[in-house]
């Protein structure tokens, strides 16, 4: 009975962050195949996880954070290889995003603008951003990922995307 439970749940949880979690990887890596990968050991290792019964308060902090770990331990495997590099494989993908070339680039364009610029936000602030914006986490979420107060994750969440607008010029 205990087997049906996990099934369930698992089902449910695959169905509502599989998505989320392949674009998470699919934006770090640039590349469709190795995100197909990471996304199908994400939730292979959640299942294990699952039946051994581990105790997991936030199926999607969890499911990020083995996400994030298996591209950071990617990235370290392939530290040869230059950021410039990295940059033209992104740019040389276009598998990633529908539509025609020129939609392609208008939006690959329009994503390079936003993540250079907060690059340059203060740490707090920028984690916060992305952790809501690219990953799509709630504030909660967030805060349970950094040992943080919802209330505070929502301000700097707040004070950030009102810095990042100024620093691209919107306000």
């Amino acid at each position: 009975m205990k087997e049906l439970s996990h099934d369930v749940n698992f089902t449910r949880i695959y169905e509502t962050e599989h998505d989320a979690i392949y674009r998470f990887c699919l934006m770090r890596t640039s590349d469709a195949e190795i995100a197909h990968d990471f996304t199908q050991d994400v939730f292979t290792r959640f299942w294990k996880a699952m039946t051994e019964e581990q105790d997991i308060k936030s199926p999607r902090s969890f499911l990020f954070t083995i996400a994030r770990n298996l591209i950071i331990d990617w990235y370290r495997k392939k530290k040869s290889l230059s950021l410039d590099a990295l940059l033209e494989e992104a740019g040389d993908d276009k598998s990633f995003v529908g539509g025609t070339p020129m939609d392609t680039v208008e939006i690959s364009a329009e994503v390079s603008h936003v993540m250079r610029h907060l690059d340059q936000l203060e740490e707090p602030y920028r984690k916060a951003v992305y952790m809501r914006h690219v990953e799509g986490l709630k504030p909660r979420e967030i805060a349970a990922y950094l040992n943080e107060s919802a209330n505070v994750i929502s301000v700097r969440i707040t004070r950030g995307v009102e810095r990042l607008g100024n620093l691209m010029g919107y306000k």
